[in-house]
Protein backbone atom coordinates (compact mmCIF):
# COMPACT_ATOMS: atom_id res chain seq x y z
CA UNK A 1 0.00 0.00 0.00
CA UNK A 2 2.83 2.37 0.86
CA UNK A 3 4.56 1.59 -2.48
CA UNK A 4 1.44 2.43 -4.53
CA UNK A 5 0.99 5.76 -2.69
CA UNK A 6 4.63 6.62 -3.44
CA UNK A 7 4.39 5.78 -7.14
CA UNK A 8 1.38 8.03 -7.84
CA UNK A 9 3.19 11.34 -7.15
CA UNK A 10 6.16 10.11 -9.22
CA UNK A 11 3.89 9.34 -12.17
CA UNK A 12 2.18 12.70 -11.85
CA UNK A 13 5.56 14.46 -11.69
CA UNK A 14 6.78 12.64 -14.79
CA UNK A 15 3.56 13.46 -16.66
CA UNK A 16 3.85 17.10 -15.60
CA UNK A 17 7.48 17.20 -16.69
CA UNK A 18 6.77 15.78 -20.16
CA UNK A 19 3.73 18.07 -20.51
CA UNK A 20 5.88 21.08 -19.65
CA UNK A 21 8.61 20.07 -22.10
CA UNK A 22 6.01 19.53 -24.83
CA UNK A 23 4.41 22.89 -24.09
CA UNK A 24 7.78 24.69 -24.19
CA UNK A 25 8.62 23.00 -27.51
CA UNK A 26 5.30 24.03 -29.05
CA UNK A 27 5.70 27.60 -27.84
CA UNK A 28 9.26 27.82 -29.18
CA UNK A 29 8.31 26.19 -32.48
CA UNK A 30 5.29 28.46 -32.98
CA UNK A 31 6.66 31.56 -31.28
CA UNK A 32 6.07 33.89 -34.23
CA UNK A 33 2.53 32.63 -34.78
CA UNK A 34 1.64 33.01 -31.09
CA UNK A 35 3.12 36.52 -30.96
CA UNK A 36 1.24 37.44 -34.12
CA UNK A 37 -2.06 36.12 -32.80
CA UNK A 38 -1.73 38.01 -29.53
CA UNK A 39 -0.47 41.18 -31.21
CA UNK A 40 -2.98 41.32 -34.08
CA UNK A 41 -5.93 40.20 -31.93
CA UNK A 42 -5.34 43.11 -29.56
CA UNK A 43 -4.12 45.69 -32.13
CA UNK A 44 -7.41 47.66 -32.14
CA UNK A 45 -6.89 48.24 -28.39
CA UNK A 46 -3.36 49.64 -28.50
CA UNK A 47 -2.53 50.79 -32.02
CA UNK A 48 -3.76 53.26 -34.62
CA UNK A 49 -3.33 53.30 -38.39
CA UNK A 50 -0.18 55.31 -39.16
CA UNK A 51 -1.32 56.19 -42.69
CA UNK A 52 -2.11 59.73 -43.91
CA UNK A 53 -5.18 61.28 -42.33
CA UNK A 54 -6.17 64.05 -44.76
CA UNK A 55 -8.03 62.34 -47.62
CA UNK A 56 -8.58 64.41 -50.75
CA UNK A 57 -11.86 63.52 -52.48
CA UNK A 58 -11.08 62.17 -55.94
CA UNK A 59 -13.35 63.26 -58.79
CA UNK A 60 -13.27 61.25 -61.99
CA UNK A 61 -15.59 59.96 -64.70
CA UNK A 62 -14.75 58.65 -68.15
CA UNK A 63 -14.05 61.56 -70.51
CA UNK A 64 -13.45 64.16 -67.80
CA UNK A 65 -10.88 66.76 -68.84
CA UNK A 66 -7.95 67.45 -66.56
CA UNK A 67 -8.37 71.22 -66.69
CA UNK A 68 -8.61 74.16 -64.29
CA UNK A 69 -12.13 73.19 -63.23
CA UNK A 70 -11.06 69.65 -62.36
CA UNK A 71 -8.05 70.97 -60.43
CA UNK A 72 -10.34 73.33 -58.52
CA UNK A 73 -12.63 70.42 -57.58
CA UNK A 74 -9.65 68.87 -55.80
CA UNK A 75 -8.66 72.13 -54.12
CA UNK A 76 -5.65 72.63 -56.37
CA UNK A 77 -4.51 75.15 -58.98
CA UNK A 78 -3.58 74.22 -62.56
CA UNK A 79 0.09 73.44 -62.99
CA UNK A 80 2.12 75.91 -65.03
CA UNK A 81 4.62 74.78 -67.70
CA UNK A 82 3.26 71.24 -67.88
CA UNK A 83 5.35 70.73 -71.01
CA UNK A 84 8.48 70.93 -68.83
CA UNK A 85 7.25 68.21 -66.47
CA UNK A 86 8.67 64.69 -66.73
CA UNK A 87 7.00 61.71 -65.07
CA UNK A 88 9.19 58.85 -63.85
CA UNK A 89 7.72 55.59 -62.56
CA UNK A 90 10.22 53.81 -60.30
CA UNK A 91 9.86 50.18 -59.14
CA UNK A 92 11.95 47.41 -57.61
CA UNK A 93 11.57 44.18 -59.59
CA UNK A 94 11.17 40.79 -57.97
CA UNK A 95 9.30 38.28 -60.16
CA UNK A 96 6.06 40.10 -61.05
CA UNK A 97 6.20 39.74 -64.84
CA UNK A 98 2.43 39.85 -65.33
CA UNK A 99 1.82 42.85 -63.10
CA UNK A 100 4.69 44.69 -64.78
CA UNK A 101 3.06 44.14 -68.18
CA UNK A 102 -0.26 45.47 -66.89
CA UNK A 103 1.47 48.41 -65.20
CA UNK A 104 3.41 49.44 -68.31
CA UNK A 105 0.27 49.42 -70.47
CA UNK A 106 -1.77 51.29 -67.85
CA UNK A 107 0.78 54.09 -67.44
CA UNK A 108 2.38 54.27 -70.89
CA UNK A 109 0.45 57.36 -72.00
CA UNK A 110 1.36 59.41 -68.90
CA UNK A 111 4.88 58.23 -67.97
CA UNK A 112 8.05 59.42 -69.71
CA UNK A 113 10.42 56.82 -68.22
CA UNK A 114 10.01 53.56 -66.33
CA UNK A 115 12.92 52.90 -63.96
CA UNK A 116 13.49 49.29 -62.85
CA UNK A 117 16.07 48.03 -60.34
CA UNK A 118 16.52 44.25 -60.20
CA UNK A 119 18.82 41.93 -58.26
CA UNK A 120 19.87 38.31 -58.57
CA UNK A 121 19.13 37.79 -54.86
CA UNK A 122 16.14 38.31 -52.62
CA UNK A 123 16.14 40.71 -49.69
CA UNK A 124 16.90 37.67 -47.52
CA UNK A 125 20.02 36.90 -49.57
CA UNK A 126 18.66 33.89 -51.44
CA UNK A 127 19.65 33.56 -55.13
CA UNK A 128 16.89 34.26 -57.65
CA UNK A 129 16.44 34.74 -61.37
CA UNK A 130 16.69 38.16 -62.94
CA UNK A 131 13.15 37.93 -64.25
CA UNK A 132 13.08 41.20 -66.16
CA UNK A 133 16.47 40.72 -67.78
CA UNK A 134 15.51 37.22 -68.97
CA UNK A 135 12.13 38.37 -70.29
CA UNK A 136 13.08 41.78 -71.62
CA UNK A 137 11.74 41.02 -75.09
CA UNK A 138 8.25 40.74 -73.60
CA UNK A 139 8.38 44.50 -72.95
CA UNK A 140 10.02 45.56 -76.23
CA UNK A 141 7.16 47.96 -76.94
CA UNK A 142 8.37 50.07 -74.03
CA UNK A 143 12.12 49.60 -74.54
CA UNK A 144 12.69 53.28 -75.39
CA UNK A 145 11.20 54.27 -72.03
CA UNK A 146 12.73 51.66 -69.74
CA UNK A 147 15.81 52.50 -67.68
CA UNK A 148 17.12 49.28 -66.15
CA UNK A 149 19.77 48.67 -63.51
CA UNK A 150 21.05 45.33 -62.30
CA UNK A 151 22.02 45.30 -58.61
CA UNK A 152 24.24 42.37 -57.53
CA UNK A 153 22.92 40.52 -54.49
CA UNK A 154 24.77 38.55 -51.83
CA UNK A 155 23.95 36.12 -48.98
CA UNK A 156 23.22 37.79 -45.66
CA UNK A 157 26.24 37.82 -43.39
CA UNK A 158 26.87 39.02 -39.85
CA UNK A 159 24.32 41.49 -38.56
CA UNK A 160 23.07 42.39 -42.05
CA UNK A 161 19.30 41.85 -42.34
CA UNK A 162 16.69 41.75 -45.08
CA UNK A 163 15.67 45.26 -44.00
CA UNK A 164 19.22 46.48 -44.62
CA UNK A 165 19.16 45.00 -48.12
CA UNK A 166 15.79 46.56 -48.89
CA UNK A 167 17.07 49.95 -47.72
CA UNK A 168 20.21 49.62 -49.86
CA UNK A 169 18.08 48.70 -52.88
CA UNK A 170 15.97 51.82 -52.42
CA UNK A 171 19.15 53.91 -52.18
CA UNK A 172 20.22 52.41 -55.52
CA UNK A 173 16.91 53.55 -57.01
CA UNK A 174 17.45 57.07 -55.65
CA UNK A 175 20.82 57.15 -57.39
CA UNK A 176 19.34 55.88 -60.65
CA UNK A 177 16.61 58.53 -60.52
CA UNK A 178 19.16 61.29 -59.98
CA UNK A 179 21.31 60.03 -62.86
CA UNK A 180 18.31 59.98 -65.19
CA UNK A 181 17.23 63.50 -64.21
CA UNK A 182 20.71 64.86 -64.97
CA UNK A 183 19.99 64.02 -68.61
CA UNK A 184 17.06 66.43 -68.72
CA UNK A 185 17.24 70.19 -69.29
CA UNK A 186 17.99 72.10 -66.09
CA UNK A 187 14.52 73.67 -65.93
CA UNK A 188 12.76 70.28 -65.98
CA UNK A 189 10.37 69.48 -63.14
CA UNK A 190 10.29 65.79 -62.22
CA UNK A 191 7.21 64.00 -60.92
CA UNK A 192 8.27 60.64 -59.46
CA UNK A 193 5.84 57.81 -58.75
CA UNK A 194 7.12 55.79 -55.79
CA UNK A 195 5.37 52.48 -55.27
CA UNK A 196 5.98 48.77 -55.17
CA UNK A 197 5.47 47.05 -58.50
CA UNK A 198 2.15 45.56 -57.34
CA UNK A 199 0.87 49.04 -56.38
CA UNK A 200 -0.42 50.39 -59.70
CA UNK A 201 -1.61 54.01 -59.96
CA UNK A 202 -4.48 54.54 -62.41
CA UNK A 203 -3.66 56.35 -65.64
CA UNK A 204 -6.25 59.04 -64.94
CA UNK A 205 -4.74 59.63 -61.49
CA UNK A 206 -1.36 60.45 -63.00
CA UNK A 207 -3.02 62.71 -65.61
CA UNK A 208 -4.62 64.61 -62.74
CA UNK A 209 -1.32 64.94 -60.87
CA UNK A 210 0.38 66.17 -64.03
CA UNK A 211 -2.28 68.82 -64.67
CA UNK A 212 -2.73 70.08 -61.10
CA UNK A 213 -0.33 71.46 -58.50
CA UNK A 214 -0.87 69.09 -55.54
CA UNK A 215 2.19 70.34 -53.65
CA UNK A 216 5.51 68.53 -53.14
CA UNK A 217 4.15 65.10 -52.27
CA UNK A 218 0.92 63.17 -51.96
CA UNK A 219 0.06 59.58 -51.11
CA UNK A 220 -2.16 57.46 -53.31
CA UNK A 221 -4.97 55.51 -51.70
CA UNK A 222 -5.31 52.22 -53.57
CA UNK A 223 -8.00 49.57 -53.69
CA UNK A 224 -6.36 46.74 -51.80
CA UNK A 225 -6.64 43.19 -53.21
CA UNK A 226 -5.08 39.86 -52.25
CA UNK A 227 -4.07 37.06 -54.69
CA UNK A 228 -6.19 38.55 -57.50
CA UNK A 229 -8.89 41.13 -58.10
CA UNK A 230 -11.35 38.66 -56.55
CA UNK A 231 -10.42 39.17 -52.90
CA UNK A 232 -10.98 42.80 -51.90
CA UNK A 233 -9.63 44.08 -48.58
CA UNK A 234 -10.75 47.71 -48.75
CA UNK A 235 -9.02 51.08 -49.17
CA UNK A 236 -6.23 50.26 -46.73
CA UNK A 237 -3.22 50.64 -49.05
CA UNK A 238 -1.54 54.05 -48.67
CA UNK A 239 2.24 53.70 -49.13
CA UNK A 240 2.30 54.49 -52.85
CA UNK A 241 3.06 58.17 -53.42
CA UNK A 242 3.87 60.87 -55.96
CA UNK A 243 6.64 63.44 -55.40
CA UNK A 244 7.96 66.53 -57.09
CA UNK A 245 11.66 65.68 -56.83
CA UNK A 246 13.92 68.21 -55.12
CA UNK A 247 17.36 68.36 -53.52
CA UNK A 248 16.38 66.38 -50.42
CA UNK A 249 14.15 63.77 -52.09
CA UNK A 250 14.83 60.04 -51.91
CA UNK A 251 13.06 56.90 -53.05
CA UNK A 252 10.85 55.77 -50.22
CA UNK A 253 7.94 53.53 -49.23
CA UNK A 254 7.05 55.34 -46.02
CA UNK A 255 4.85 58.26 -45.01
CA UNK A 256 5.97 61.60 -46.37
CA UNK A 257 2.81 63.67 -45.83
CA UNK A 258 -0.61 63.51 -44.21
CA UNK A 259 -2.30 64.13 -47.58
CA UNK A 260 -3.65 61.22 -49.64
CA UNK A 261 -5.73 61.15 -52.83
CA UNK A 262 -8.69 58.78 -52.54
CA UNK A 263 -9.26 55.81 -54.87
CA UNK A 264 -6.16 56.30 -57.01
CA UNK A 265 -5.41 52.81 -58.35
CA UNK A 266 -4.94 49.20 -57.31
CA UNK A 267 -2.73 47.19 -54.97
CA UNK A 268 -2.72 43.52 -55.90
CA UNK A 269 -0.65 41.72 -53.25
CA UNK A 270 0.60 38.17 -53.91
CA UNK A 271 -0.97 38.28 -57.38
CA UNK A 272 1.21 35.63 -59.03
CA UNK A 273 0.56 33.22 -61.90
CA UNK A 274 2.46 30.22 -60.47
CA UNK A 275 2.71 28.59 -57.06
CA UNK A 276 6.49 28.71 -57.36
CA UNK A 277 6.33 32.52 -57.29
CA UNK A 278 4.41 32.40 -54.00
CA UNK A 279 7.14 30.30 -52.43
CA UNK A 280 9.86 32.65 -53.73
CA UNK A 281 8.00 35.65 -52.30
CA UNK A 282 7.37 34.01 -48.93
CA UNK A 283 11.02 33.04 -48.52
CA UNK A 284 12.56 36.14 -50.03
CA UNK A 285 10.87 39.33 -48.83
CA UNK A 286 11.62 41.36 -45.70
CA UNK A 287 8.91 39.63 -43.65
CA UNK A 288 10.20 36.12 -44.44
CA UNK A 289 10.47 35.50 -40.68
CA UNK A 290 6.70 35.00 -40.74
CA UNK A 291 7.38 31.43 -41.83
CA UNK A 292 8.98 30.94 -38.42
CA UNK A 293 10.25 27.42 -39.16
CA UNK A 294 6.83 26.23 -40.32
CA UNK A 295 7.97 24.78 -43.65
CA UNK A 296 4.51 23.29 -44.18
CA UNK A 297 3.43 26.83 -45.12
CA UNK A 298 5.41 26.39 -48.35
CA UNK A 299 3.47 23.29 -49.43
CA UNK A 300 2.03 24.06 -52.92
CA UNK A 301 -1.28 22.32 -52.19
CA UNK A 302 -1.76 24.31 -49.01
CA UNK A 303 -0.93 27.55 -50.86
CA UNK A 304 -3.43 26.69 -53.62
CA UNK A 305 -6.19 25.98 -51.10
CA UNK A 306 -5.39 29.20 -49.27
CA UNK A 307 -5.68 31.27 -52.47
CA UNK A 308 -9.05 29.79 -53.42
CA UNK A 309 -10.42 30.40 -49.91
CA UNK A 310 -9.10 33.94 -49.61
CA UNK A 311 -7.22 33.20 -46.38
CA UNK A 312 -3.93 34.69 -45.19
CA UNK A 313 -1.02 32.85 -46.77
CA UNK A 314 0.93 32.77 -43.47
CA UNK A 315 -2.10 31.78 -41.40
CA UNK A 316 -1.98 35.17 -39.67
CA UNK A 317 -4.79 37.40 -38.45
CA UNK A 318 -5.54 40.47 -40.58
CA UNK A 319 -3.61 43.64 -39.79
CA UNK A 320 -6.65 45.68 -38.75
CA UNK A 321 -7.11 48.70 -36.51
CA UNK A 322 -10.74 48.06 -35.56
CA UNK A 323 -12.56 44.87 -34.68
CA UNK A 324 -15.14 45.53 -37.40
CA UNK A 325 -12.35 45.57 -39.99
CA UNK A 326 -10.64 42.54 -38.44
CA UNK A 327 -13.74 40.33 -38.43
CA UNK A 328 -14.76 41.44 -41.94
CA UNK A 329 -11.38 40.35 -43.32
CA UNK A 330 -11.42 36.99 -41.54
CA UNK A 331 -14.14 35.71 -43.89
CA UNK A 332 -13.86 37.46 -47.22
CA UNK A 333 -16.55 37.07 -49.86
CA UNK A 334 -15.22 36.68 -53.42
CA UNK A 335 -16.11 39.57 -55.70
CA UNK A 336 -18.34 38.98 -58.71
CA UNK A 337 -17.35 42.18 -60.46
CA UNK A 338 -14.44 43.15 -62.68
CA UNK A 339 -15.60 46.75 -63.20
CA UNK A 340 -13.10 49.55 -62.69
CA UNK A 341 -9.96 47.47 -63.20
CA UNK A 342 -6.96 48.30 -65.44
CA UNK A 343 -8.13 48.42 -69.07
CA UNK A 344 -5.32 46.21 -70.35
CA UNK A 345 -6.23 43.52 -67.83
CA UNK A 346 -9.85 43.41 -68.99
CA UNK A 347 -8.88 43.59 -72.69
CA UNK A 348 -6.68 40.53 -72.14
CA UNK A 349 -8.95 38.61 -69.76
CA UNK A 350 -8.03 35.21 -71.23
CA UNK A 351 -4.33 35.82 -70.71
CA UNK A 352 -4.81 37.07 -67.13
CA UNK A 353 -7.68 34.85 -66.07
CA UNK A 354 -5.89 34.01 -62.83
CA UNK A 355 -6.20 37.67 -61.75
CA UNK A 356 -9.95 37.90 -62.31
CA UNK A 357 -12.91 36.68 -60.23
CA UNK A 358 -13.29 32.90 -60.46
CA UNK A 359 -9.70 32.29 -61.56
CA UNK A 360 -8.07 31.11 -58.34
CA UNK A 361 -6.28 28.07 -59.80
CA UNK A 362 -2.54 28.62 -60.25
CA UNK A 363 0.14 27.00 -62.38
CA UNK A 364 2.64 24.73 -60.63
Amino acid sequence: MTTITWRKPRVLLLLGFFFGITLLYLIAHNRYQIQNTLSYATRPLWDKDSGPKHVVTHYYAEGVKMDAQTCELHGWKPRGNVQKLRVLDAVLMSSELDLLEIRLHELDSVVDFFLIVESNATFTGLPKETYFAKNRERYSKFAHKIVYQFLPGYPLEGARTAWNVESETRVAMSTLLTEQMHKFPSDTKNLVLMSDLDEIPAEHTVRLLKACDFGNSIHLQLRNFMYSFEWYLGYSSWRASAHIWNYNSYYRHSKSTEVILADSGWHCSYCFRSLEEYIIKMRGFSHADRIGGRLNLLDPKRIQDTICKGRDIFGMLPEAYSYIELFSQLNLDPLKTAVGLPRYLVDNADKFKFLLPGGCKREL
